[in-house]
């Protein structure tokens, strides 16, 4: 009840007091989609479960995620928040990577006593991302010895364009910019009709994504659009997810905290490159 009565203020808030002032091609396709936009932000940063504390992201099961650690790493640097970005990356240095002789694998969970699981590829990237992100943003060189010192990822042959899902396809894509700009375009116009149940032929041969995956695939499509100045996949790919958020927000749910964490990066920007809007104290 104290939710609901949170979000319809927020709501009227952001409503009388919004003065857009698109003036850019991507402010004016943004437009319509920033109220909406500001609402899911400050919500999701409300109840996203961020923490610096490796307790607190725990799961029901005991266990703490790679694939939540690794996005709020990325939060954290992309806020600025040196203190709790060194914190989680110090426990994700002592306790999610397998060291072997020089180099280290990631491992997908945490549990005392819990046997070694390795990572997915997906997490390892994720990984491998959050900690070029402390490293530009802090000069954090603990980040770039864990990046330098990680073990490659396994090939996937002369198979990988038919067997990379769309999520791992655009996490590439990400890493790539700004210097290829082709294969951001190349990913966005693959997985265009991504939320509409006719992904690409690499989507389709991955098999379909579900729940958090699929939200945080839309996101990182959101993040190349805008990224890349595609006005128009910017919009298609933002207001996919935010029709994904609605029920969440009008129901007081949210996902895991690794996948806030990748949504609320998607929203900052979105926010950023958007029109400016004068809102009441």
């Amino acid at each position: 009840m104290r939710v609901a009565r949170w979000l319809a203020a927020l709501t009227l808030g952001v409503g009388s007091g919004a003065c857009s002032m698109a003036t850019t091609r991507m402010e004016r396709a943004l437009d319509p989609s920033m109220e909406r936009t500001v609402l899911a932000e400050n919500y999701l940063r409300v109840v996203s479960g961020i923490s610096a504390d490796a307790r607190r992201n725990a799961r029901g099961d005991g266990y703490i995620y790679l694939a939540d650690i690794a996005p709020q790493l990325r939060y954290m640097a992309m806020t600025g928040d040196a203190p709790a970005y060194r914190r989680l990356r110090e426990f994700a240095a002592r306790s999610l990577v397998e060291r072997d002789g020089s180099s280290l694998q990631p491992i997908r969970r945490y549990r005392g006593g819990a046997p070694f699981e390795p990572a997915s590829r997906l997490d390892a990237l994720h990984f491998a991302d959050a900690l070029a992100a402390g490293w530009r943003a802090f000069g954090d060189t603990a980040s770039a010895v864990l990046a330098a010192q990680r073990a490659p990822l396994p090939s996937l042959g002369a198979a990988a364009p038919a067997t990379v899902s769309a999520a791992e396809q655009c996490v590439n894509a990400e890493a790539a910019l700004p210097g290829d700009r082709a294969r951001a375009a190349t990913v966005l116009s693959t997985f265009r009709r991504y939320d509409r149940g006719t992904a690409g032929t690499s989507e389709a041969a991955a098999g379909p994504l579900a729940g958090d995956d699929r939200l945080t695939t839309i996101a990182c499509l959101t993040r190349l659009g805008l990224a890349t100045g595609d006005p128009d996949a910017s919009v298609r790919f933002l207001d996919a997810l935010l029709r994904r958020l609605d029920p969440m927000v009008k129901g007081s749910g949210r996902p895991d905290a690794g996948a806030s964490a990748d949504i609320l990066m998607t929203l900052r920007l979105a926010l950023a490159a958007g029109p400016k809007y004068a809102r009441q104290p």
